[in-house]
């Protein structure tokens, strides 16, 4: 088979890394009808108390043979990995099949192909240079391909590395933004992620911080309290006035009046 024709890359390692996949509503006006005062939000139920906050999502996978449980960050990481990788993986999965090859040996033949692509490079490079001119073209690919190989670990290193920074960066600002919620309700300190209504980490996924979620949920309900009280006062008003109608009716003459019927059964 004819080797592939590859142009000119910077790293094995990086041949695929440039790919990348691509308020608050105001609180209603109070009700002025209502005669009673709103009921509080009522609290969600307590849960049992844990030394250690659990989380609310868990899934359980089998990886290398090996079941691993993921909480809900992690899964939603490699959700979007995964995604990205179908993306990836079909345009891939052709330029293997044109060239009769299948996934996994056409990416061994680019990574061979970029690193003796990188080695060839090094060695015009050592040509060109004083010190090495008396060494044999054997000598010189042996030094170049040893640079090289420290080249991609490097690269490889520094990816990782990369890759550790923005997951504790991401994990240093989900922490804050628990202090921040944990020092407006310190009542929720002892108490698992389960206390919560799940519609406030619904919020959360909206792009609300976790203080941000939980106002706007104490706000719906406050909300949802004072229309559920209007209705009440605009039912028990309706039945006072109807009660009021009937014991007109009853009153003065027994004889009965055309137009007052009429008029009540209309």
């Amino acid at each position: 088979m004819d080797e592939l024709e590859v142009n000119e890359l910077d790293s094995v390692e990086g041949f695929f890394d440039d790919y990348e996949p691509t308020s608050e509503e105001p609180l209603e006006e109070s009700v002025e009808e209502v005669t009673e005062d709103a009921p509080e939000p009522t609290e969600t139920e307590d849960t049992t108390e844990t030394e250690e906050q659990t989380s609310l999502f868990e899934l359980k996978v089998k990886y290398n043979g090996e079941e691993q449980t993921l909480n809900e960050e992690d899964a939603r990481t490699y959700a979007q990995k995964g995604m990205n990788y179908d993306r990836i993986y079909e345009p891939l999965e052709r330029l293997a099949r044109m060239n009769g090859m299948s996934v996994g040996d056409y990416l061994n033949q680019l990574n061979d192909t970029q690193i003796e692509f990188e080695v060839n490079k090094e060695v015009d490079n050592l040509r060109n240079d004083p010190k090495y001119e008396d060494l044999n073209d054997e000598i010189l690919e042996e030094l170049a391909r040893s640079r090289v190989e420290k080249t991609i670990g490097q690269r490889d290193k520094d990816y990782a590395d990369q890759t550790q920074q923005r997951a504790d960066a991401e994990q240093a600002r989900a922490q804050r933004e628990v202090d921040i919620f944990l020092e407006e309700y310190p009542e929720f300190k002892d108490k698992s992620p389960d206390s919560l209504d799940p519609k406030v980490f619904e919020f959360v996924k909206q792009g609300y911080t976790l203080l941000e979620a939980y106002n706007k949920f104490q706000r719906m309900n406050v909300n949802n309290s004072q229309a559920e009280a209007k209705q009440k006062v605009s039912q028990l008003n309706e039945t006072n006035k109807k009660k009021s109608l009937g014991s007109t009716t009853n009153a003065g003459s027994s004889e009965s009046d055309p137009f007052l019927n009429g008029f009540l059964n209309s």
